[in-house]
């Protein structure tokens, strides 16, 4: 991971990482993902009149869910589920304008506004499961649930087996850890996950779906999940990163028949 965050790995489609790009590859491999309502090209073409009351307005280019807004019209403002508060029109292509200045460095700024998730959960802000794949094969599985003021996450193996011994060291400073069981349709979860693995050529891939009410939705591709890397709240035990690793290798190999 060190080698592909530096940029010194040969042949990473990076291009799927920008999630407008996600759409056309979704179409060309025939995976479902939440339907594009709008695209702007840059925040002064960010106009809210004619879209629906409720969507999601993001941010193509930035990370981290930051930006992103999960918005419901309520007469003249709108309420944001993520940050949980009302917003004017103005006030929303404020907070826009400004994700899209720090990001001054990327090209092909984009924001868009996409389909609200239906949460098969019942969630508010559907929880979010990120799949770490290596070619079809899923080495761990986190889940976050970001309904709460603290992020709650939960850990799976690659069969969605819940993970609660010391595999996975948690910071309890930076959100909860929950043992939560699989959702009603994980199966259907692991496949998308799997079938998405194989479908990136790259040996190491991280695919976040949501689980809606009609089926499971690809929400991003992430070629660089450094966050075990920079032990971003949770660490892996030397065993359990060796066995990532070999995981890797075994990909690699793969690719290179």
């Amino acid at each position: 991971m060190k080698k592909r965050i530096a940029g010194e790995e040969k042949g990473v489609p990076v291009r799927l990482m920008h999630k407008s790009n996600l759409k056309a590859f979704c179409d060309q491999i025939g995976v479902p993902a939440p339907a594009e309502i709008a695209r702007f090209e840059s925040v002064s073409d960010i106009d809210l009149n004619g879209l629906p009351d409720r969507f999601v307005l993001k941010p193509a280019f930035a990370s981290t869910a930051e930006g992103v807004m999960l918005l419901e019209r309520d007469g003249s403002r709108y309420y944001d589920a993520m940050s949980k508060k009302y917003w004017s029109d103005d006030e929303i292509v404020q907070l826009q304008q400004r994700i899209f200045e720090k990001y001054s460095g990327v090209r092909d700024r984009v924001t868009l506004a996409e389909q609200r998730v239906d949460c098969s959960e019942g969630l508010a802000i559907p929880a979010d499961y990120k799949f770490l794949g290596f070619q079809g094969e899923i080495g761990i599985i986190i889940r976050i649930d970001r309904t709460k003021d603290k992020l709650a996450m939960s850990y799976y193996d690659g069969k969605f087996v819940p993970i609660v011994d010391e595999r996975v060291r948690f910071n309890s400073d930076i959100a909860d850890r929950e043992s939560k069981l699989p959702p009603a349709d994980w199966r259907r979860l692991l496949n998308l996950a799997r079938r998405v693995s194989v479908a990136v050529p790259t040996p190491c891939a991280r695919i976040d779906l949501f689980s809606d009410a009609n089926g499971p939705l690809l929400g991003e591709i992430t070629l660089t999940p450094g966050s075990f890397y920079y032990a971003a709240g949770h660490t892996l035990t030397g065993a359990e990163d060796e066995r990532l690793g070999l995981l890797w290798e075994q990909a690699e190999a793969q690719l290179s028949v």
